[in-house]
């Protein structure tokens, strides 16, 4: 495997120097960490760049956590970097500033090192539903951006983010609204293309959340049994029980568009899942037409679905009381 990532290296300037001492990193991960960190920093502008990726145990990380930042818990990925930024600005803004990071035994530019914890990242797999590669390029993306000047401490700091890992990802084609894990096939394989435009408009949804207490945006795009199309989107109150989710909001504008049985809602959220909480899920019951689908996802993670009789059992609604439903 060594062979082949000094080869790699000498075919791609921008590459990452991979430690694994402890052999945490399963067979064929290291090549597409290879692939992320080289399109993450061509993308950026970062030509003849590298930087080094330790991957490290659950109890490291949480040791580098804690002496760097003061956090004693265990993360999935830590970034370093060598150069400091000015505010706001990242490397593609500022191409000059890659002089200072010149390494003459390398001939490149050093941009930092990365801590990647193999077990968090396995366990995010599971719970993301895709293979621990597509998990571990993602972080490679993430911290290879940090490196690059990217943050996520301000809203306007995490769509640039998050604009930026949905740009490499696409790249590296493994970006996909769609299950099928990381041999799977794509959104345009594997779904239609109205599934595609809802996915599009919950993502853009996202843009008109009000989630200053949270920081947690969620946006919705529900789908009426004729066919239309309404977005949602979560907004917050400083009288917190005022709060209204991303779903109730899609319903309401619905409602005053005539619109009343449903059959899909698509949720997205910035990364993860945001699936609907108890009080959501028993307002889409009373709405729905037939066993509604629930589509949950995000711009950096494969999309789910599931019915929403597997999310509210044994549910109550308009029939227990002998009301029909309106259309």
């Amino acid at each position: 495997m060594k062979q082949n990532l000094k080869q790699n290296q000498k075919q791609n300037p921008n590459s990452v120097t991979i430690i694994d001492e402890s052999s945490l990193l399963p067979e064929g991960a290291a090549e597409l960490i290879q692939k992320a960190a080289a399109v993450a920093l061509e993308t950026e502008g970062a030509h003849k760049a590298y930087f080094t990726l330790s991957a490290v145990s659950e109890d490291e990380i949480r040791k580098l956590n804690f002496s760097m930042r003061g956090v004693d818990s265990v993360t999935d990925v830590l970034s370093f970097p060598n150069i400091r930024y000015p505010e706001g600005k990242t490397l593609g803004d500022a191409p000059g500033l890659l002089k200072k990071a010149y390494d003459p035994g390398e001939g490149r530019y050093f941009l930092g090192d990365v801590a990647l914890c193999a077990a968090r990242a396995r366990k995010q797999a599971e719970e993301y539903g895709h293979a621990f590669e597509r998990e571990a390029a993602y972080l490679t993306v993430h911290a290879a951006l940090h490196l690059c000047g990217y943050d996520h401490m301000t809203e306007s700091d995490r769509r640039k983010m998050r604009d930026a890992e949905k740009a490499v990802m696409r790249e590296l084609k493994l970006f996909r609204h769609g299950g099928g894990g990381m041999n799977g096939n794509d959104i345009n394989d594997i779904n239609d293309k109205n599934t595609e435009e809802c996915i599009a408009l919950a993502e853009q949804a996202l843009e008109f959340s009000y989630s200053p207490y949270s920081r947690f945006r969620v946006g919705a795009c529900l789908v009426s049994a004729d066919g239309r199309r309404f977005q949602g989107a979560n907004f917050e109150n400083a009288s917190y029980g005022a709060t209204i989710c991303a779903e109730r909001c899609a319903v309401s504008n619905a409602l005053i568009h005539g619109a009343k049985r449903f059959t899909k809602i698509f949720i997205a959220c910035d990364e993860g899942y945001a699936w609907p909480c108890g009080i959501c899920r028993q307002v889409l019951n009373e709405f729905k037409a037939g066993d509604m689908e629930i589509w949950v996802g995000s711009p950096v993670s494969e999309w789910k679905m599931k019915p929403l009789s597997a999310l509210l059992p044994e549910s109550f609604g308009p029939e227990e009381l002998g009301i029909k439903a309106q259309v």
